[in-house]
């Protein structure tokens, strides 16, 4: 099953050039190496089977296999992310353009691909009772319609971006960046149609059929520092503010674990380095992996998903957060 393609807003046989690659949604040569040990960092393994859990564990994967998608040709990869992967992160609005486009793009790529899987997921059924093969159908056609609503509006704000990219008006986007005093365990990027906030109030139906806002979120590690990037397109995005306006709530010596709540609850394209998941201890582990095995099978979340749970896995402390 190909689902390689370009996800440049231009791209085309004419301007594409060089083999579709295995695109990064985080940085290789920034955050993800950073966080590595003997060219492996933890996160889930797809490919992997459930544990008695019945989740995904995280497992030390390769960097070569870590945060791939074959989203975009050679030479667009690299012309249009140089200014977040060849100079220094100065949170420009174009360089968090960028970090939500790619965001986005993956997020569109993983929605194509999960839909294009459904009619293998239907074969679930084979020798079950029927009201066995009725209760598989119909979560189902449950989960094909969702998944075909969050394709529909991401490919709407892809269009949107297309449009920004075009004529530069990077001004457009809004963000909330929160910074951290030293190097994260974990890297993640990715989008989330916000659906609960930190309190537990609801923002947004995810079975309306009216457009859902795009929220993008990237976390990066540096040598001497961290940085947590949320950015939405500003004409959509009500949503987007109070989920941030009830983050930017918490005490500095709350929010970092704010963060990894938000981190392991909606985006299973998270990497962590060895040496801060190891120092866990197994419950925590445990705590975040559920969190994680909730995010990658796309289970319904309760409205307190994001509430204070009392786990403090931060080893690093938060400086400053600001309004962009």
């Amino acid at each position: 099953m190909d689902t390689s393609y370009c996800s440049h807003p231009d791209a085309s046989p004419a301007t594409c050039t060089g083999r579709i690659v295995k695109a990064h949604s985080l940085q290789r040569s920034g955050s993800l190496s950073r966080l590595a040990v003997d060219g492996h960092v933890y996160g889930l393994d797809a490919k992997g089977m459930p544990d008695d859990r019945r989740i995904f564990p995280f497992v030390r994967i390769g960097l070569n296999r870590a945060s791939t998608f074959t989203g975009f040709c050679q030479r667009h990869d690299t012309e249009m992310f140089a200014p977040l992967e060849t100079k220094p992160f100065t949170a420009k609005k174009e360089q968090l353009f960028l970090l939500a486009y790619r965001a986005v793009a993956k997020e569109a790529f993983a929605k194509r691909f999960g839909i294009r899987m459904l009619p293998i997921f239907r074969l679930a059924d084979v020798g079950k009772e029927p009201f066995e093969q009725y209760l598989v159908q119909e979560q189902l056609y449950q989960h094909e319609q969702l998944q075909s609503l969050s394709l529909r509006d991401l490919e709407t704000t892809m269009k949107d971006y297309a449009a920004i990219y075009r004529s530069g008006d990077f001004d457009r986007m809004s963000a909330y960046v929160v910074f951290a005093d030293r190097k994260i365990g974990f890297a993640t990027s990715g989008g989330v149609h916000p659906e609960f906030d930190f309190e537990g109030n609801s923002l947004e139906a995810l079975a309306s059929t009216d457009r859902l806002d795009q929220l993008t979120y990237s976390a990066i590690p540096f040598d001497d520092g961290s940085v947590f990037a949320f950015v939405w397109d500003s004409k959509a995005g009500k949503s987007c503010i109070r989920l941030m306006q009830s983050l930017d709530r918490f005490s500095n010596d709350d929010l970092a674990d704010a963060l990894i709540r938000m981190t392991f609850e909606h985006f299973e394209n998270t990497f962590a380095d060895p040496r801060w998941w190891e120092s866990l201890t197994p419950q925590e582990r445990d705590a975040l992996e559920r969190r994680t095995g909730k995010a990658a099978s796309q289970e319904n979340r309760e409205p307190g998903c994001l509430k204070e749970d009392g786990l403090r896995a931060a080893r690093w402390k938060i400086v400053a957060s600001q309004w962009l």
